[in-house]
């Protein structure tokens, strides 16, 4: 008997099972490709290429970058929509060099309050520079993008 041929009947019963089979595997793809969706993991940032002052971020604007410099000033604007903090770097607002923009959202990620813990330090930011105002800033959305120096 040749193993490769199969008769009618058996072949019948191949179908029906496989009605039940098929939206069954693709019951277990859609679920797979949910999940995935749904845990996948975070977003990193890109590794930063360079490493540069508070006073040369402007010559980067676009660039995944370590921006190093003295806070010069930093402020939590409560009031303000959004509930960011500024950190400042070389110069005080209003003529800073560089900010470092928390917003409120992310700011419960601190246990202490940025605006208190960088004050005076040395530090580097970690993120994508942008510009706001013709002003250099990275948005920072963890305490591990900022350290002090």
């Amino acid at each position: 008997m040749n193993p490769f041929l199969v008769s009618g009947s058996t072949m019948k019963n191949i179908r029906n099972n496989l009605k039940y089979i098929f939206p069954v595997l693709i019951g277990i793809m859609i679920a797979g490709l949910v999940l995935s969706r749904i845990y996948q993991l975070e977003s990193s940032s890109p590794e930063p290429e360079v490493r540069i002052t508070a006073a040369d971020a402007r010559d980067h604007i676009g660039t995944p970058a370590v921006v190093c410099g003295k806070v010069a000033s930093a402020d939590y604007l409560q009031q303000v929509g959004g509930e960011p903090t500024f950190i400042n770097l070389g110069r005080p607002y209003p003529n800073q060099t560089f900010t470092a923009v928390i917003w409120g959202d992310n700011r419960a990620k601190w246990t202490k309050p940025p605006e208190q813990q960088y004050e005076g330090q040395e530090v580097c930011v970690t993120g994508r520079i942008e510009s706001h105002e013709e002003t250099p800033q990275i948005i920072v959305s963890s305490p591990g993008q900022i350290a002090i120096q």
